[in-house]
């Protein structure tokens, strides 16, 4: 399979156009997006010379819509690499979800609602030196109320206790595995779950990134711990055929064609 790369320098940068991003993950696992459009990387940032023109207002919201969508793309896509990738290597322990108790953070107020949570996977980092997370905020779509989800790994220090319904004092259970508490964290309640299907549970995650985040503008659409690997990406130029003609059919896991107003593709995961 033919590759193109870019490097970049303060004096050069070579440009060059492809329609295929191949990404492939720890296990040896490939996730090939194919484009009917082409693609450019490498381009110079340039001041757009008709940056002082007029536009009409419809396609300025049509412009701002399709900045949305690649940012809600983006966003999900990276979250579903970074989960699925270091977990092959490190597997994830714990799903977890987070919520906040008013009386303690504005779950409303994303400027207090972030310091408080950093506090504590700083807290949680020091009690677990070896701590891996990642954690995307949800807002609720009507109250605007935030909460975490999460997943988790190297936590031998946390304190879980088993769920238990508080009317009737029977283990709380979903889809047949039980529901712990984390003691760890005092600023409003918890649920936690144990991590049995990787590649679940990495799009899974994704799934809270919704279009209410993205409009929020939130300075950051999701956390993660440092030390986090990506996937290697390499980029080609395929029409269709020659594509197909390349991949090992009985190694595709799903094929979906996916079209919206603003592009249309095909993706293969493999």
């Amino acid at each position: 399979m033919g590759v193109s790369r870019y490097k970049s320098d303060t004096n050069h940068l070579t440009i060059f156009s492809y329609n295929t991003k191949v990404k492939t993950y720890a296990n040896g696992d490939k996730s090939i997006e194919f484009h009917s459009y082409i693609n450019n990387k490498g381009f110079p940032k340039v001041k757009d010379k008709c940056s002082k023109l007029k536009y009409d207002k419809d396609e300025i919201e049509k412009s701002r819509e399709h900045q949305k969508f690649k940012n809600l793309y983006r966003t999900k896509q990276a979250i579903i690499d970074l989960a699925y990738h270091n977990g092959i290597m490190i597997p994830w322990e714990y799903f977890v979800t987070l919520t906040f108790d008013d009386k303690k953070v504005n779950a409303n107020n994303y400027d207090t609602l972030s310091p408080a949570l950093t506090k504590w996977l700083n807290n949680m980092k020091h009690q677990n030196p070896n701590m891996r997370y990642i954690l995307a905020p949800e807002p609720h779509p009507k109250s605007g109320r935030i909460h975490f989800h999460g997943i988790f790994a190297n936590v031998p220090n946390w304190k879980l206790t088993e769920a238990r319904n508080p009317h009737t004092g029977r283990l709380i259970k979903r889809n047949g595995l039980q529901i712990y508490n984390l003691a760890n964290y005092k600023y409003g309640y918890t649920t936690v779950s144990k991590v049995t299907n990787l590649e679940a549970v990495s799009v899974y995650i994704s799934k809270y990134i919704t279009k209410e985040l993205i409009n929020l503008c939130y300075k950051k659409r999701y956390w993660c711990s440092q030390g986090l690997e990506r996937p290697t990406i390499e980029y080609a130029d395929f029409d269709e055929e020659t594509l197909m003609f390349s991949i090992d059919k009985d190694k595709i896991k799903n094929k979906y064609k996916k079209t919206t107003e603003f592009s249309k593709s095909i993706y293969l995961q493999i």
